[in-house]
């Protein structure tokens, strides 16, 4: 009996060890790892031209993420020399609070791109008195902010790209045909959106890419099952990339940083990286 008791706390020992390891590394290890993930995506069979697209999302600016740590993503993504950068939304996590908002179009307006740098709004840039800040900071830091709208690229070999920027549903207003109103019927359709399950009313026949954050992949990952919370409008599509018919793509951002918790477990922060070919 004493041999079980005396096993049973060395047990008890070893598992406290472990729980306390894994709620270290989930709070001051993997919030701070960086990712890249590089996909191939083939729209057309044989296609002579392709074309570079990084993605960044959530960076949630802030007690957690801070101007430096801004500073290190943009020299990396501007080293995997993108044809076009695309931000999916929630730059600031309470924009009002957030006091170095004048420093923040210094460091974003570092990003290079051949065709040009977009974003879209996210909740947090409505939210949180973001709404009087987040269009100032990112049209001061060279991107163009695509609010129901497009834009339309013409590559080297005159191969037309539509991309199209949809308002965010928590506090904006998503039009989805005033944001193809402008668009090119001969062109490829690249849409950038924060929330992804919205891809549901766009349809899949309005894409050919699609990409999306505003879930953070869970923040915790927990193998064989999942992300154990995703926000509302994250539901569906809550992670990675998802082929939703022939040659049409959506893909999920796990997001820059963290809110309300500032863990991450199984699912570090990444840049996506989508050499496409059309």
């Amino acid at each position: 009996m004493k041999r079980i008791i005396i096993n049973i706390i060395k047990w008890l020992i070893i598992l406290s060890i472990v729980v306390a390891g894994m709620v270290i590394y989930s709070f001051k290890i993997e919030p701070k790892r960086l990712v890249t993930k590089e996909y191939e995506l083939e729209l057309t069979s044989g296609g002579e031209s392709s074309l570079r697209v990084v993605q960044f999302s959530d960076v949630h600016l802030g007690p957690n993420y801070s101007l430096e740590q801004l500073e290190k993503l943009v020299v990396k993504i501007n080293g995997l020399q993108p044809d076009v950068i695309a931000f999916t939304g929630d730059l600031m996590d309470v924009p009002s609070q957030f006091e170095d908002r004048s420093k923040i179009s210094a460091i974003l307006g570092k990003l290079s791109s051949k065709y040009g740098n977009y974003a879209v709004w996210g909740n947090h840039d409505r939210g949180g008195g973001g709404v009087r800040f987040y269009e100032d900071i990112m049209n001061t830091s060279g991107f163009k902010l695509l609010t129901n709208e497009s834009s339309t690229i013409e590559l080297e070999n005159g191969k037309i790209v539509n991309i199209i920027g949809l308002d965010e549903a928590m506090l904006g207003n998503p039009d989805i045909p005033k944001a193809y109103s402008g668009t090119s019927n001969q062109g490829m359709n690249l849409l950038i959106l924060h929330q992804p399950d919205l891809i549901e009313d766009v349809g899949y026949d309005n894409i050919d890419v699609a990409l999306a954050g505003h879930s953070h992949g869970g923040q915790v990952d927990v193998p064989l099952i999942g992300p154990i919370y995703t926000p509302p409008l994250a539901e569906k599509y809550t992670k990675g990339l998802y082929e939703l018919g022939i040659h049409k793509y959506l893909y999920v951002n796990s997001g820059i940083g963290t809110t309300r918790i500032p863990v991450r477990f199984w699912n570090p922060a990444e840049i996506s990286v989508f050499n496409i070919t059309l």
